[in-house]
């Protein structure tokens, strides 16, 4: 019988939604590792039937769910600056910081990371190809990196910012580490403005 992950049907969406609601209220009150099915079906008052005909297992439940809320919340207007952006996707995790730190260790890890390397690239790019034109103009010796180089070491740095403070279970200054992050990044790359001052955070 084929999954009705993708089905049209509204009912169906329905019962999909309670069980992606059950699954991240679960991940923010546990360990992933500490979730089960059965507390899954339980919290969204559906079967074990009806949970398999829209996911895998516990771990594509808890997944689908953290990328649902994930993306609803850091949909950004197209002319938005890069920073903005980037600080949007980190108030999200700040939010939801016990999620965060209950999805380490689990299989579910590596998907978060995907989903947060995927929404920060279009700012890091953006950043990146800004940064090149300005180094290429402003006579600096050499050739610049290619842009697309400078995104994937600036995607690499800011998950660096994500991992660290997940890993940290006393950290909560995410939002001070970005920020320092960003002030860094428009240094190196020729961006600062003048009426920022040195970062503190």
């Amino acid at each position: 019988m084929p999954l009705r992950s993708h089905s049209v049907d509204p009912r169906a969406e329905r019962v999909r939604n309670r069980l992606r609601v059950a699954a991240f209220a679960l991940a923010q009150e546990r360990p992933v590792d500490h979730i089960t099915v059965g507390d899954l079906v339980t919290r969204a008052d559906v079967s074990r039937q009806v949970f398999y005909r829209h996911f895998r297992d516990r771990d594509d439940a808890v997944a689908a769910a953290i990328t649902h809320a994930f993306t609803e919340a850091v949909a950004q207007d197209p002319g938005s600056e890069p920073r903005a952006q980037i600080l949007r996707v980190f108030d999200f995790a700040a939010e939801h910081h016990a999620m965060y730190r209950n999805v380490v260790p689990s299989t579910v890890t590596r998907h978060v990371v995907n989903t947060f390397r995927e929404a920060l690239l279009p700012a890091c790019q953006q950043i990146a190809a800004t940064g090149t034109a300005r180094l290429s103009t402003a006579g600096a010796v050499g050739a610049p990196p290619a842009p697309e180089s400078v995104a994937r070491f600036l995607v690499g740095g800011f998950m660096e910012v994500l991992r660290s403070w997940m890993e940290d279970p006393d950290a909560t200054d995410l939002a001070g580490r970005v920020n320092a992050a960003l002030d860094t990044v428009d240094a190196l790359l020729g961006q600062s403005t003048p009426q920022k001052g040195p970062h503190h955070g």
